[in-house]
């Protein structure tokens, strides 16, 4: 038998096999079970677990004080100081209302009309001989515009004064009988009371010159109808000749030459001969409203612009009102006389009608940004004892800048300027500048919807 170290296994990094080292196969392609040869590794200790663990907490607290507490310090200062902030004094500008201007210019839109305009309708039946003046001329009061010829006419006027020398020469017949009646009678009335003549005699003289006078005064009024039936178809005859009744321009013509003309024509539809209307001073119409109904004064003086016009001005008068509201408008249409000798404005033309109006108490003004509108209405807010305290007002005229107050303040109000958000019902506020007065407008004014279109 050998010694012990002759049985000790040889080292693993020795062992060696004829097939190039690799470990001995068991017939089934797998090393033996007994060959295999486990790693000696350590494990790890319990205590450095722990030690590790109280690290990883101490690293993590510090990471909490470092990154969370400065924030949660940081949050309590912003709340500290939001709601410092929101209980602190608003800051505001104040202003005091004031009087708006006793004078205020009004613009109202008007339309031009002719001062007169007529239509010319033949006044006798016959034809058109001929027409002396056409579309756009002017004419002169007076002035023969055309001539109709009527056959019919002149025939009547020759025949009615034959008549009216009948009647004459009847008259004068007459008044030769009563001359003889008269003095037949007279010169037997001479012989009452003698046997020249009898009672009867003198009755029956008497008679005859009483029918004599009534004779004449028959004759005599026929003379007077038989003038009347001359002067009638005089005027009648006069009719041919149309002529201008005043001085404008022709601004209508509906027939030729050789047209038949109908004197009175009844029917709407008939056309006139003419159409004339004077230009050289013309009305303008214009509603207004009935907040200035009660301004307007007969005689005030009124500027009236047209677009088509820039640069000129013309200067009309009130010539009265109708001294009646439109029901349905609530306006006072009102009439201004505006002279145009240069014929520069035309009938029909849209214009612009400025009136200068007084008022006997005229309003409050604020600035418009001091108006609050909200569910309450329209209000302003009012500082009194350095807090905010809203008031509803009424408002009147809108300059943009500017807006009147009818109702609501006094004059004597200090009011927020810039009201914000922060600024409610009973917010204290503090002045932050001194109180300013709203710049006072030129010349006030007002344009109703639809002005200078």
């Amino acid at each position: 038998m050998g010694s012990s170290s002759q049985l000790t296994p040889p080292p693993l990094a020795q062992r060696h096999d004829s097939n190039g080292g690799a470990p001995p196969d068991n017939g089934n392609g797998h090393a033996a079970e007994h060959d295999r040869v486990d790693l000696n590794i350590p494990h790890a200790r319990k205590g450095w677990i722990i030690a590790a663990a109280v690290v990883a907490v101490v690293v993590i607290a510090i990471m909490l004080t470092v990154g969370v507490l400065p924030r949660l310090h940081l949050a309590t200062e912003l709340n500290a100081d939001a709601q410092a902030a929101l209980n602190a004094p608003v800051p505001v500008t104040a202003v005091t209302p004031r009087r708006s201007s006793e004078t205020l210019d009004v613009h109202l839109p008007g339309s031009l009309r002719p001062w007169q305009e007529v239509s010319i309708f033949a006044r006798t039946t016959g034809y058109l001989k001929k027409y002396y003046v056409d579309i756009s001329n002017q004419v002169t009061a007076g002035q023969l515009m055309a001539d109709v010829d009527s056959p019919e006419v002149d025939q009547q006027l020759r025949a009615a004064q034959a008549s009216l020398q009948q009647m004459q020469a009847s008259a004068a017949k007459a008044k030769t009988d009563l001359g003889f009646a008269q003095a037949t009678w007279k010169r037997y009335e001479s012989l009452k009371g003698t046997n020249g003549v009898t009672q009867q005699e003198l009755e029956q003289f008497q008679a005859n010159y009483n029918s004599a006078q009534s004779a004449l005064r028959s004759a005599e009024a026929n003379v007077a109808v038989a003038e009347a039936d001359v002067k009638r178809f005089t005027e009648l005859q006069s009719f041919e000749k149309v002529v201008a009744p005043f001085s404008g321009v022709v601004s209508g013509r509906a027939f030729d030459v050789g047209s038949l003309i109908l004197a009175n024509p009844t029917s709407i539809d008939t056309l006139p001969m003419f159409k004339i209307a004077q230009n050289d001073v013309l009305r303008v119409f214009v509603n207004v409203p009935q907040t200035y109904a009660l301004t307007i004064k007969k005689g005030m003086e009124v500027k009236v612009t047209a677009r088509e016009r820039p640069g000129r001005e013309f200067t009309g008068v009130v010539m009265g009102t109708t001294n009646y509201l439109d029901p349905t408008a609530r306006s006072l249409l009102t009439e201004v006389k505006v002279p145009n000798a240069d014929f520069a404005l035309l009938p029909g033309m849209y214009v612009e009608a400025v009136f200068h109006v007084m008022r006997e108490q005229p309003p409050l003004v604020i600035p418009a940004p001091a108006l609050v509108s909200g569910a309450d209405g329209t209000q302003v807010g009012i500082i009194k004892d350095g807090k905010v305290h809203f008031q509803n007002v009424k408002l009147g005229v809108d300059y943009g800048n500017e807006v009147e107050i009818v109702s609501g303040l006094e004059g004597n109000e200090q009011i927020v300027g810039n009201p914000g958000e922060r600024t409610v019902e009973g917010a204290a506020v503090a002045v932050a500048s001194p109180e300013t007065e709203p710049a006072k407008p030129k010349a006030p004014q007002e344009r109703v919807a639809g002005a200078g279109k």
